[in-house]
């Protein structure tokens, strides 16, 4: 992992300093995880950041014609 030093602006710390010791730890919890996604999108294969295209599976999936008829009872009491 790379990091950079970027330049905090003065009325961000002067806001950090008010904080109290447990409202700063939350802050660098929020920043520490915002990180975290970060590197997880950019370790993802380049398979998974292609992004879908509409319609293209079409005809290729059917749906059968009771799909939306009730279950039967013996679905939802575990019956056999």
């Amino acid at each position: 992992m790379t990091t950079q030093s970027v330049e905090i602006p003065d009325h961000v710390l002067t806001a950090l300093k008010r904080l109290t010791p447990e409202q700063r730890q939350q802050v660098f919890d929020l920043v520490e995880g915002l990180s975290q996604e970060q590197n997880l999108d950019e370790q993802l294969p380049e398979t998974l950041k292609k992004k879908r295209v509409f319609g293209q599976y079409a005809g290729r999936i059917s749906m059968s014609e009771d799909f939306d008829d009730p279950l039967p009872d013996s679905f939802w009491l575990g019956e056999s």
